[in-house]
């Protein structure tokens, strides 16, 4: 929802898949165990409620896992890039020339759509 703030988006996520903040809380944590990362059941309170920022990356990833959301839109409610386009922009600099160039023009919302269109169309004659 439009507006929404990240701890409001998992609460409202959580409650539609019906789960308590204990249940969403062990899902998160056992996936991030390997990771050696923690994230308990006061830590998603926090979150909720607005008392923490927005958890890792990593942690985001697997909340949009337990919750069935977006991974990407999830990540930019936290203010937050994927992890592969950072790695695409750390290593390639047509891709930060690309990006730097569309956000130095100000495109808008339609600007942006209208390119990806233009890309796949290129794209699809190349095959």
């Amino acid at each position: 929802m439009a507006g929404e703030t990240f701890g409001q988006r998992i609460r409202r996520l959580r409650k539609t898949r019906k789960l308590t903040q204990r249940e969403l809380a062990d899902r998160v944590a056992a996936g991030l165990h390997e990771e050696g990362r923690g994230f308990d059941v006061t830590y998603l309170s926090k979150i909720e409620n607005g008392h923490m920022p927005p958890p890792s990356t990593a942690a985001i990833l697997r909340l949009a896992e337990v919750l069935d959301d977006d991974s990407d839109e999830l990540l930019a409610v936290a203010g937050k890039a994927p992890p592969d386009l950072g790695q695409t922009l750390k290593e390639s600099e047509g891709a930060r020339i690309f990006y730097r160039s569309a956000v130095d023009l100000g495109l808008s919302e339609e600007d942006w759509k209208n390119l990806v269109q233009q890309l796949r169309s290129k794209k699809k004659k190349k095959k």
